[in-house]
């Protein structure tokens, strides 16, 4: 809570304000400081505004962020500035869409700019097109890319980089070649941006092949690691990444968990704990990958060693634990993992956690546990939507409560296949076939193909 009352400054001085919001954190910060502009007079006061919303607008909190945004607004309308105007203040609020929770309203923010005679500047282009990339707007993507030729910015180095991003993103490798290609000048991150591109789409060779045309001082450490785990991710490639790995001029953790995952992949603990020993610095992935890899081959104590020696652990190096202990059908060891993070404040287990819960309890049948997760997932905010709607779906059915498993199918407000898949398996299972085949029949009337399951 702000307390703004200071006896050596003037209420409506601005200075206790400036110093508040860098702790404005929450919508009741927000609060208090909207309501301390109003009663100074400070909404008004330009220098203040244009702090207030740079330092709120990028907040990870989107009622905080929003109300930047809102003051951003109210500044507009009050000002009425157009033509000439510097860009600075709305790439601000553009970029609080691009990267934040609504990239979609980036879209409509950068026409709003232009409908108000501001000139966008290459960083406006770069965030809009950041936007289209975390949407796969493939559309929309190619006016800001045919409004970039007009305006003769298509040529910049910076934002021919962002172009070839996102139609990487969309999918596009050939459309991002060409812009590649047709570069006047290249930087590291241009040629790491396509090498990137080619491992994705499972082109190794075609991502080696512009790797070895590097010019040495374009090849950095991000275009080794992108190669390593191009090859790391080949069914056969341990071998040529190894080779790799050993010409690296430098290496750093990603280098070396990269290697050492391959490694696990295929089952070569050995190799793995070679790598592991030879580390000048591990992290809790490191720990994980290991505690992964012993797992798979059957050898939980080993893997459990490991989980007990880890510095620090996180929600990462748990799952992993817990996972293993439910491959090996451990599964009461694997529950005891989650009651102990309940208890620890640093760890706060996530959705691939509760995956791992619902899966051991089914496998224990232990109804009383599961509804006591079914709780907890509620307390704590959780979607169903996804994954973990299937997953409680399924618990419910195989701990004999066809019920609970209905209620939950019932309040979702979306449904995939894999909702639809659970609830007819749980029917199934439980002897309901006529239900289950007229959950079938729903199916085919909301238009929503079964799959083969």
């Amino acid at each position: 809570m702000f307390l703004f009352s200071n006896p050596n400054q003037p209420w409506n001085s601005i200075q206790p304000t400036l110093a508040h919001l860098r702790n404005c954190k929450t919508p009741r910060d927000v609060n208090q400081i909207h309501a301390r502009l109003i009663t100074t007079g400070l909404i008004r006061n330009a220098a203040l505004t244009s702090k207030l919303i740079l330092a709120l607008c990028s907040s990870p909190d989107p009622p905080v962020a929003e109300f930047a945004r809102r003051v951003f607004f109210a500044r507009r309308a009050s000002s009425g500035r157009g033509n000439g105007e510097d860009p600075f203040l709305w790439n601000a609020i553009l970029k609080s869409y691009s990267h934040g929770v609504e990239p979609e309203r980036a879209l409509p923010m950068f026409r709003l700019m232009a409908e108000n005679g501001i000139l966008g500047d290459k960083f406006s282009f770069s965030l809009v097109l950041k936007a289209c990339s975390r949407l796969g707007s493939l559309k929309e993507g190619l006016q800001v890319h045919g409004l970039l030729r007009k305006l003769q910015m298509a040529s910049d180095l910076y934002l021919q980089n962002c172009v070839m991003g996102w139609y990487l993103r969309c999918g596009c490798l050939d459309d991002a070649r060409l812009v590649f290609d047709r570069m006047a000048a290249r930087d590291s991150v241009s040629y790491n941006c396509m090498i990137d591109g080619y491992v994705k789409c499972g082109m190794i060779d075609s991502a080696r092949e512009l790797f070895d045309s590097m010019p040495v001082e374009e090849k950095n450490l991000i275009s080794w690691n992108s190669m390593l785990s191009g090859y790391a991710q080949l069914g056969d490639g341990l071998i040529p990444a190894r080779k790799l790995f050993e010409e690296m001029p430098e290496r750093d953790l990603i280098s070396w968990n990269t290697m050492i995952h391959a490694y696990v992949r295929c089952g070569k603990m050995e190799d793995a704990h070679g790598l592991f020993n030879a580390m000048p610095e591990r992290d809790v992935v490191t720990w994980a990958n290991m505690i992964d890899g012993y797992a798979k081959i059957g050898y939980v104590d080993i893997a459990r060693d490991f989980f007990s020696e880890i510095p620090e652990r996180d929600v990462v190096a748990c799952n992993a634990m817990m996972a293993g202990y439910v491959e090996n059908g451990l599964h009461a060891e694997a529950l005891e993992i989650f009651y102990s993070m309940k208890r620890e404040r640093n760890l706060s287990p996530d959705i691939t956690t509760l995956l791992i819960v619902l899966s051991a309890i089914a496998q224990l049948g232990q109804l009383k546990e599961g509804i006591a997760v079914h709780r907890y997932i509620k307390d704590i905010g959780f979607s169903l939507r996804g994954k973990l709607g299937v997953a409680l779906i399924g618990m419910y059915s195989k701990c004999g409560c066809i019920q609970n498993a209905k209620s939950v199918f019932d309040v979702l407000p979306e449904k995939n296949v894999d909702h639809w898949n659970a609830i007819i398996g749980g029917l199934a299972i439980h002897g309901l076939g006529e239900c289950a085949f007229d959950m079938l029949m729903e199916m085919d009337r909301l238009s929503m193909k079964p799959d083969d399951i």
